[in-house]
């Protein structure tokens, strides 16, 4: 076989192949680095607040940079959520007993007389409306029909421009579960243990039978339904079928909206336990449990998510997993739900001596401490270290510096390093100080440390001394 040389054009083709695919190599094996991390972070600590009158009634909702609450006292509030500024309020005669109900171009609420009040979106009345019978259910709004249900069992559609009755829909008893929207079809549960399935006008389309009350909200993903009931089951829904998926065991009733993200379905039961599913088959993927019970819905924050319960605690669970990745304590109960307004975790409050909420802005702790490994003062040559702990910080760099008066100087460049070996030449008051930084963060922390000459000449005197006194007390007493 024969052989040709490889000519000089040839050789450095080869050659730059070569590299190419050797750096290739190294690029597909290099570890990289995970994204800085989003979302909500922990520990956490009080940005701001907005404080109101009256004591919030369960829900905070945010549509689009605008917060949303109702309080007992008979206020509804609008929000800036950027400029942490009450925009509007609207004030009812009496106690509120509803949420505000958030729609395209209107907020609705109604209050313990079952008066149902329509504002526009800047805080105006449009109309009010009162029933004679007790209003039972949330509110929902679609194709400007207005949704509702009372304890006589009876589901209303008003107009949306003046409130006027269009159609109503008896059941056997009280309707509780708020009205969903899907498809055209209007459903809702009812204390009669029936899943009702209506048209936009009002006619049945079908019904679902269950063994006990639907009282608890329902949550919609696609063609699928997810629900509780009384009798501590668990339901997925087939809309288009209008038959079972699957139901899973609880330990105990449902009151709040399941969340869906991917492929899972999470709800908490009234007992305290947070369940995540597989939401095709029903499988119990984990389980973890909150510190109290709660009517509060849940938050999912990318990755993760946020429990408040008629606790102080406000928990945080890796939702693949379930371990816990956090939690918040307010030092007093918290009433309402977590609330997403990136970077802000909201979280409400209520003082019961005045009679006002508190609505708390909560952002990622961002702090940093530096201690020593001697206490001031120390000799001179002595050695001390000095470390630094970050919180809030990801994959931080420390620079370390001295100060002596005016004069500051940079001892240790900036490093993944978290600590500094000092070895003092001079005697004087010092301040030794950290900055610590990473992609976004930036924190500094000093310490004041004061060397002097003769330290242990003067220990050594009086230890000396202390020990003299005491020989002379004994001398005395013997």
């Amino acid at each position: 076989m024969l052989s040709y040389p490889l000519s000089g054009k040839m050789k450095k083709s080869a050659l730059i192949i070569l590299l190419t695919l050797t750096l290739s190599f190294c690029s597909f094996f290099r570890l990289k680095v995970p994204p800085y991390p989003t979302g909500v972070v922990f520990p956490m600590e009080k940005a701001d607040e907005i404080v109101y009158k009256g004591e919030i009634i369960d829900l905070v909702q945010r549509v689009e940079d605008n917060i949303y609450l109702s309080t007992r006292k008979g206020f509804v509030y609008c929000i800036d959520g950027r400029r942490h500024e009450i925009l509007w309020k609207f004030e009812v005669p009496g106690p509120l007993a509803s949420p505000p109900h958030i729609a395209q171009d209107s907020v609705y609420v109604f209050d313990i007389k079952n008066i149902l009040y329509s504002l526009d979106k800047e805080g105006k009345l449009r109309w009010k409306k009162r029933f004679e019978e007790e209003i039972t259910s949330g509110i929902e709004e679609n194709n400007r029909q207005i949704y509702f249900g009372t304890a006589n069992g009876n589901f209303f559609a008003l107009n949306h421009d003046n409130g006027e009755k269009l159609w109503s829909f008896q059941t056997g008893e009280a309707i509780r579960s708020k009205p969903v929207v899907a498809r055209g079809i209007i459903m809702f549960g009812c204390d009669d243990h029936n899943l009702y399935f209506l048209t936009g006008k009002g006619a049945l389309i079908d019904r679902f039978n269950f063994k006990d009350k639907i009282q608890a909200p329902l949550t919609i993903d696609g063609d699928f339904l997810y629900l509780g009931s009384e009798d501590r089951y668990f339901y997925c829904i087939d809309i288009k079928k209008r038959k079972q998926k699957w139901k899973v065991k609880t330990g105990s009733q449902i009151y709040i909206p399941p969340v869906v993200d991917g492929n899972r379905v999470f709800f908490l039961c009234w007992n305290g336990v947070l369940y995540c599913l597989n939401k095709k088959n029903g499988t119990i993927l984990w389980w973890n449990t909150v510190p109290s019970r709660s009517f509060f819905h849940l938050e999912i924050i990318e990755k993760k998510i946020v429990v408040s319960s008629f606790s102080s605690l406000l928990v945080c669970f890796e939702i693949e997993t379930g371990e816990k990745k956090g939690n918040f304590d307010a030092f007093q109960e918290i009433r309402s739900n977590p609330l997403w307004f990136d970077p802000h975790l909201l979280i409400n409050l209520y003082d019961s001596h005045d009679d006002t909420g508190r609505l708390l802005f909560l952002k990622k702790e961002v702090k940093v401490v530096i201690t020593s490994s001697k206490d001031s003062p120390q000799e001179i040559s002595e050695e001390i270290v000095f470390n630094a702990s970050a919180t809030g910080f990801y994959l931080p760099r420390y620079e370390f510096y001295i100060k002596k008066g005016k004069e500051k100087e940079i001892v240790k460049e900036k490093s993944e390093q978290n600590s500094w070996a000092w070895f003092p030449e001079k005697e004087g008051t010092y301040i030794v100080g950290v900055v610590v930084v990473d992609e976004k963060e930036k924190a500094e922390a000093e310490i004041s440390f004061v060397v002097e000459k003769g330290k242990k000449e003067k220990e050594k005197i009086i230890n000396d001394l202390i020990k003299l006194i005491n020989n002379i007390i004994m001398e005395r007493r013997n």
